[in-house]
């Protein structure tokens, strides 16, 4: 799993473009950093690891938009988009493939005959997948590479610094105003999880969340080690709600095949698939009742009232502190380690 770097020339006291820059140049180094790897097929990990660093670096343009210039990377940010989205095709049908072959022990053994096609046929997308996604990189990247390297000073000149009028805000500044509007996404987005038949609801939720962990990772440098306690409880909510929208897209899938192998008459497979579905409805209400736990836990300890205390007064530590090196429960109430 990529793990994001941390930026030790980061000063939290110099102007927001001076970071910027600093931040954007290093996200993207790493996420190139992945390519080949991202090709190997033998381990799929690979092209999770360049998939999660191009989801930090979308994430971290988005927290950056309203202090840049849009036009400088424009059209890098289309090729971006492009890219993780290749990416994201090739390693949801990997996920999918992996957590099938873990579910088939589980299923009764007349049914494993029936689930053949089904296997088949995402076998057959992902091939696709990974030919769509060299092909991207042998087109697309290098055009991004170029165009997002050129477009990065632009893109971060300061507005108006020349004005007179108000001396640019520094990087501190800027995150705390990055990390509030993340936490106010979150906070109305937590309604969905009250809506539990409302898939998109919770998708929404979801992604606040992931956007409101990666912004914490990355401005912790000016805020200190106590930070990692808000992330880490952000990536439980993450995870749960992760493997919730996995289910409801195995259950719409599943659906449409069932459909499908009725029409057609396939009794073999149209017993295989129910079972199938009927797994993922139990596993379903199980995270669901995960994310709620972890949600109650952010409003146990008043996660948000405290993260906004320390957001209250900035403070910039001269060294920063990696994260604890275990993830299990702590006094703080923290566990599992998070997905990205």
């Amino acid at each position: 799993m990529a793990k994001a770097k941390i930026i030790r020339r980061l000063n939290c006291s110099a102007p927001a473009s001076t970071g910027i820059k600093l931040v954007l140049a290093t996200r993207f180094k790493e996420m190139l950093e992945w390519r080949d790897v991202a090709l190997d097929w033998t381990d799929p990990e690979g092209v999770h690891s360049m998939r999660v660093a191009s989801r930090r670096l979308r994430s971290t343009l988005r927290d950056f938009a309203p202090y840049l210039h849009k036009r400088p990377l424009t059209s890098a940010g289309k090729k971006l988009k492009h890219v993780a989205d290749t990416l994201g095709e090739v390693r949801d049908l990997d996920v999918a493939l992996l957590a099938f072959a873990e579910i088939k022990t589980e299923a009764p053994p007349a049914l494993v005959g029936g689930f053949t096609q089904f296997v088949e046929a995402r076998e057959a997308l992902r091939e696709k997948a990974r030919e769509a996604l060299k092909a991207v990189f042998e087109k697309d990247l290098p055009a991004l590479e170029s165009q997002f390297v050129a477009g990065i000073d632009k893109a971060a000149t300061p507005r108006g610094s020349s004005d007179g009028r108000k001396p640019e805000l520094t990087f501190a500044e800027m995150s705390r105003a990055v990390i509030l509007d993340r936490l106010r996404e979150f906070e109305k987005a937590s309604s969905g999880l009250f809506k539990p038949l409302d898939v998109e609801a919770l998708h929404d939720m979801r992604i606040a969340v992931k956007r409101l962990r990666y912004a914490i990772e990355l401005f912790q440098k000016c805020w200190g080690r106590s930070m990692w306690v808000f992330a880490q409880r952000a990536a439980r909510i993450q995870t749960a709600l992760g493997d919730l929208h996995d289910c409801d897209i195995w259950i719409q899938s599943l659906g449409k095949h069932i459909n499908r192998a009725r029409k057609q008459k396939q009794d073999e497979q149209v017993a295989a698939l129910v079972w199938l579905l009927s797994h993922f409805v139990k596993l379903r209400t199980k995270h669901m009742r995960r994310a709620l736990d972890h949600w109650r836990e952010w409003e146990r300890h008043n996660t948000s009232g405290r993260l906004r205390e320390i957001l209250a007064v900035p403070t910039e530590t001269d060294e920063i502190l990696p994260p604890p090196e275990s993830a299990g429960t702590t006094a703080n109430g923290l566990g599992n380690q998070p997905s990205p």
